[in-house]
């Protein structure tokens, strides 16, 4: 399947916390730079080496996809990592459907809340053997009506338009960092409508 044609959640074995926004990639990566008053903005950064410092943010959109994603990159003690707070902010902005998304192999955790409009529109938390809970403006349903949690945020990911690719860092002995891990390796340049990096701190 081609990229374009991709949707859904490429692995959840690994750590990734993101946000989505359905809204282009400038106007998405302007907003978040205003809202978490970043220090650097570096644009099309697609397969360079980039010096990190600080917290660090991927935001990047894929070709004919509608929604540009933010990529937590690393923590840093006393910067906060991408949160509940930045989706609804970005989904109040931009007047938009905003999408927070995390998901832990090592935590056993995956869950994901829905804006629009900056309104609080749907959430999931699920931690395995551990608890649930879900919430909704538009739709009842209980633990039972939904089989495999882990399917129905897939199939939920789907619905939306959302593709979540497996992103993992790679960092060498200098500091530097190449933005596309093995799992991306095959893409190319003509594949995004662009990456940019954001650091904070």
């Amino acid at each position: 399947m081609v990229l374009e044609q991709k949707r859904g959640i490429e692995s959840i074995d690994l750590n990734q916390t993101f946000v989505f926004v359905k809204a282009p990639i400038e106007t998405v990566a302007s907003a978040f730079v205003r809202v978490r008053q970043a220090d650097r903005w570096e644009q099309d950064v697609y397969d360079r080496e980039i010096v990190t410092t600080g917290q660090g943010f991927i935001v990047f959109q894929f070709q004919e996809q509608t929604w540009t994603s933010i990529y937590n990159f690393g923590f840093v003690p006393g910067c906060t990592p991408l949160d509940k707070k930045d989706t609804q902010t970005l989904s109040s902005l931009l007047q938009t459907r905003t999408v927070y998304y995390r998901v832990s192999d090592t935590g056993g955790y995956i869950g994901y809340e829905l804006y629009e409009n900056g309104n609080f529109i749907e959430t999931l938390d699920f931690e395995e053997d551990i608890s649930f809970y879900f919430q909704s403006q538009n739709r009842q349903l209980q633990r039972e009506d939904m089989g495999s949690v882990y399917g129905f945020i897939y199939d939920f990911m789907v619905e939306q338009d959302i593709y979540i690719p497996a992103i993992r860092r790679v960092e060498n002995q200098q500091g530097y960092v190449r933005l596309l891990g093995p799992e991306l390796e095959n893409l190319e340049r003509s594949d995004f409508e662009r990456i940019d990096y954001l650091t904070l701190g």
